[in-house]
């Protein structure tokens, strides 16, 4: 890494011998830093010394890990419910608005605490793209009284490098407290790494063009891929994205680092992917045998509509996919390779954009999300709200939604003959950034919008009116004598009792 001067192509370099560390320590929550360690708020250096890691540090093998996960506990009802988080894993965020992601919901992910308290100290860390943007997240934190459990890294310049060097110290500094045995999360942008991988590529072909021994494009050996020619070996990039991704860990000795990265996708290969999809549906829909022409029309025209509302005229002439390769300034990931990221993940949380655009907020995407971990990941006073079986019956019943058109989930899942309304349930899926649910609310809500009668609920507008008279009910189930109880058992035991469960659904179902 070059920390002063510019580098000129056929200069000689030479390795120091020396590994890149980063200063850490705990009393260093609470500070913005470089990936160095080195303070950039004006602050004095706490008077202890300070530890260090190494900035590129090597992941933990399987003998240093443990499958026993805690959970992740965000406060975000829509990931808490639907697409639980272990601590220890690398989930992926893919946003729909980079600044405004940043801006609103990057602070409700820094604020969050453990679930089960650990020995050690517990961090939240952030990499932002500049000093301004720390300062306003800092500030942020500072007002909802967090930021002492949390450290911000900056970039030294706005180079690619630089972003990705940032991003290193930041998860060698949650590393440093997983050795504590404490519990550290790390918020990022990944936009960078892609940004340098790309980088590598372009100069390694530059060189092998000046060697002579450049493919021709044109010959087999090269694959088209969405639109764009792949340039460099598909298992080089795993390798290289795994090196950071595996530096998640839950270690045996009791700490754990989850990364918590984010992408937002290129404009150009969204719209592409969305004209393939609806263009499948198209297809299928007039390979159907026997059926009248009538019927067919209007299934066409449905899904004509469909892609107009997401901005993509399916009666026009444009070919699917992208015919150049997108500019590498470009913003955004290109879709291809936030697949290929997916694949070596924990697991990955989809975003809308709010169906408000009054306030931005978190709009999880629960059907095309996924989470590798099962229960472990889950709050286990979730587990005892029968949270697993009803996320079950909100798959079944979009399942069924989409082949029958009908809102109503599918009953008789596993060994419950109750239904569930998709109206009602989804309602969890999505709630304004910086209002976050405690365990005892999220259970409220989840007993709530489980019951398809709840006509109280049903009777609200749907949007942020619903939001609202959920939020209301909620605390108004949390009042009575089956709320408290339940609230009291949740904060001495972190789960429910079955009886405790019967007599919150029992008050719950007031709200008919």
């Amino acid at each position: 890494h070059i920390l002063a001067g510019e580098a000129e192509p056929g200069e000689e370099v030479a390795r120091t011998e020396q590994f890149f560390m980063t200063k850490c320590s705990a009393s260093m929550r609470g500070r913005i830093m470089d990936c160095s360690g080195r303070p950039l708020d004006g602050l004095p250096l706490p008077e202890e010394e300070r530890g260090e890691k190494r900035t590129f540090g090597k992941f933990k093998s399987m003998q240093e890990r443990t499958n026993q996960y805690r959970p992740l506990f965000t406060g975000v009802q829509g990931i808490d419910f639907s697409v639980p988080i272990g601590r220890g894993q690398t989930m992926l965020f893919q946003g729909s608005d980079s600044e405004k992601d940043r801006m609103h919901l990057w602070p409700d992910l820094m604020a969050g605490q453990p679930a089960v308290e650990m020995p050690g100290p517990a961090v939240n860390v952030a990499v932002c793209r500049n000093l301004d943007e720390a300062e306003e997240l800092r500030g942020k934190l500072e007002a909802r009284g967090c930021w002492d459990r949390c450290a911000i890294f900056v970039p030294i310049s706005e180079d690619p490098g630089a972003a990705m060097m940032a991003l290193n110290g930041a998860v060698a500094f949650a590393e440093y407290h997983c050795d504590k045995d404490g519990e550290a999360t790390v918020i990022t942008d990944f936009t960078g790494m892609h940004k340098v991988w790309n980088l590598l590529a372009m100069s390694a072909g530059k060189e092998r063009e000046a060697r002579g021994i450049m493919i021709d494009p044109k010959e087999d050996a090269w694959v088209q891929m969405q639109g764009t020619v792949v340039r460099e070996s598909i298992a080089e990039r795993r390798k290289y994205w795994f090196s950071l991704v595996s530096r998640a860990a839950n270690s045996v000795e009791g700490g754990s680092v989850s990364l918590l990265p984010w992408l937002w996708e290129q404009k150009e290969t969204n719209l592409a992917r969305k004209r393939q999809a609806f263009e499948a549906k198209l297809k299928k829909v007039k390979e159907i045998p026997r059926i009248k022409e009538a019927l067919r029309d209007k299934m066409i025209a449905t899904i004509m509509q469909e892609g107009l509302a997401e901005g993509i005229d399916l009666e026009s002439e444009t070919e699917s996919g992208v015919a150049e390769v997108i500019d590498a300034s470009t913003a955004g990931v290109p879709n291809w390779e936030i697949e290929e990221l997916k694949s070596i993940t924990d697991g990955h949380v989809l975003l809308k954009a709010p169906t408000s655009s009054e306030q931005w907020g978190w709009h999880v995407n629960a059907y095309y999300s996924l989470p590798r971990l099962g229960t472990d990941a889950l709050h286990p006073a979730l587990i005892s709200a029968d949270s697993p079986k009803l996320r079950l019956k909100m798959m079944q019943g979009r399942d069924r939604a989409d082949m029958l058109g009908d809102t109503l989930g599918a009953p008789q899942t596993i060994d419950d003959k109750q239904a569930v309304d998709l109206e009602l349930i989804e309602v969890l899926l999505e709630q304004g950034a910086g209002k976050l649910f405690s365990i005892d609310e999220e259970v409220a809500r989840l007993v709530i919008a489980a019951d398809a009668g709840c006509t109280r609920l049903r009777s609200a507008s749907p949007g942020v009116a619903r939001r609202e008279a959920l939020d209301k009910m909620a605390q108004e189930l949390l009042s009575t004598e089956a709320g408290k109880r339940a609230s009291q058992e949740i904060a001495s035991t972190l789960k429910l009792s079955s009886e405790t469960l019967d007599l919150l659904t029992e008050a719950a179902a007031a709200f008919r």
